[in-house]
C-alpha cells in the first residue's frame, strides 16, 4: 500500500503501540479502549475513546480528498491498529478492573494480567502468526462484501460478547484457557 510507505502490516498494526511510550503522544492513550459498565448500550460518545476515533478516522478517510497524502498515512495507521485493538474483547471491558489491566493471573508459574494474556500473552504461547490469522478462513463474495461495511457499534458488540469467556477462569489458568480463547485471538 502506497501511503504506508513500505510498512508492512505487522508494522502498521504495531505501530500505535510503538509510539506510545513517547510522551508527546500521551494523548492518544485513551484511543485504545472504551468502557460500558456490564449490560449497558454500548455508543460512540463524542471523547477520546476507541470507537469516537475509529468512526471519525473512517469518515475522514472516506473524504481522503481533503486531507494530505501524510494524514492519509497517520489514519491509515491508527486503523490497522484501532481495528485490532477493538477486536480483542479487553479493549471493550470495564473500567472497574481497567479492561482487565489489574485482573492478576498465574500462567505457568509466571504472573501477568488478563489484558496482557489476552494483548500477547496467548499469542506468544499458541506461537499465532499473522499468516494464521490471515490463513483463517477463505470467505464466499457475499460474506467478503458484508465484511466490508463499516460499523464500529458493531463491531465492539461483537467483541465485547466475548467477555463472559474472557473472564470465566480463575487467578491460576492453565493450557485449556489458552486452547478455548486462541481461536477467538
Amino acid at each position: 500500500m502506497s501511503y504506508l510507505d513500505g510498512k508492512t502490516i505487522k508494522e502498521a498494526a504495531n505501530w500505535m503501540d510503538a509510539i506510545k511510550s513517547d510522551p508527546k503522544n500521551k494523548s492518544m492513550s485513551p484511543w485504545h479502549y472504551v468502557n460500558f459498565e456490564k449490560g449497558s448500550a454500548i455508543a460512540i460518545m463524542p471523547s477520546d475513546n476507541i470507537l469516537f476515533v475509529l468512526d471519525k478516522t473512517i469518515k475522514e478517510l472516506k473524504n481522503k480528498q481533503n486531507i494530505t497524502k501524510d494524514e492519509i498515512k497517520i489514519r491509515l495507521l491508527y486503523l490497522f491498529h484501532l481495528i485490532g485493538d477493538l477486536h480483542q474483547p479487553l479493549h471493550v471491558g470495564y473500567s472497574s478492573d481497567k479492561d482487565g489491566n489489574t485482573y492478576q493471573l498465574n500462567y505457568k508459574g509466571n504472573g501477568t494480567n488478563l489484558h496482557s494474556f489476552w494483548d500477547s500473552g496467548i499469542i506468544k504461547d499458541r506461537n499465532i502468526t499473522l499468516q494464521d490469522c490471515l490463513n483463517v478462513k477463505q470467505y464466499s463474495p457475499a460474506e467478503f462484501k458484508a465484511l466490508q461495511k463499516t460499523d464500529v457499534v458493531a463491531w465492539a458488540v461483537d467483541s465485547r460478547s466475548f467477555l463472559d469467556g474472557v473472564y470465566n477462569t480463575g487467578s491460576k489458568i492453565n493450557d485449556s484457557y489458552g486452547d478455548k480463547n486462541s481461536p477467538i485471538i
